[in-house]
């Protein structure tokens, strides 16, 4: 597609077991002018072969490999570069999406056209799909963030962004033992005078809790939450 009004950037990495739910809801969104940016972070569980066979003539698709692992953010990064829309929204390769987040995505942009980032209430989700809890969000404190460094609400994986804004605010950092790619994001865009902003309402990403994931092992997993790998 020539001109989509939104890019949804994917970084995937050994995901082959949850990466096609995920696009497929990107793909059947309410809004025709939509984009699908998929970064293969080096996979070596057949990822690059499923994703060239299903999505390889698919005009609506970017497909790009890491010849070698980078890393979350960084993968972000080559995605948002191959954008072609004006908007940007993030997502995980093992999250689910409502079908009308890119229209809520435009909306959110007309009434904030730069230099705010979009968030959004989202359901945490398990191994099967199983609603864990419910966050319905709230404004993002930005005094007790400069002061604190603490984050009262965010949802990464359910924000969007303009291209010029997430270039100008230096995109996104490698993640660290100490640090995720998203925080260290919020540090850099509170910094940069940018703001982050809530689309109250609905819930706009179905995000997936795995226990050995990135977010687990950084942020800690409930026993109760269940699940298999």
């Amino acid at each position: 597609m020539k001109n989509p009004l939104v890019s949804f950037v994917v970084p995937s990495r050994d995901r082959i077991e949850w990466v096609a739910e995920c696009v497929s809801g990107l793909l059947a969104q309410t809004l025709d002018e939509i984009e699908v940016v998929i970064v293969n972070d080096g996979s070596i569980d057949g990822t690059k072969e499923f994703l060239n066979e299903w999505l390889g003539d698919n005009k609506r698709v970017q497909i790009y490999h890491n010849e070698k692992s980078v890393g979350g953010g960084l993968s972000r990064n080559k995605g948002n570069e191959l954008a072609k829309a004006p908007l940007i929204a993030v997502c995980d390769d093992d999250d689910c999406y409502p079908i009308q987040r890119a229209e809520r995505v435009v909306e959110f942009f007309e009434k904030y056209p730069e230099g705010h980032m979009m968030t959004a209430p989202y359901v945490r989700i398990g191994y099967d799909n199983d609603v864990l809890e419910y966050f319905n969000g709230e404004h993002f404190n930005e005094k007790l963030f400069k002061e604190t460094g603490s984050v009262n609400y965010f949802c990464h994986p359910g924000c969007a962004y303009t291209k010029k804004d997430i270039l100008e605010a230096g995109g996104y950092k490698a993640e660290t033992k100490l640090q995720t790619d998203d925080l260290q994001l919020v540090y850099d865009w509170i910094h940069a005078g940018k703001k982050i902003t809530i689309q109250e309402g609905e819930y706009l990403c179905m995000h997936r809790v795995l226990p050995h994931s990135m977010m687990a092992r950084m942020r800690g997993f409930k026993e109760e939450w269940g699940g298999k790998s």
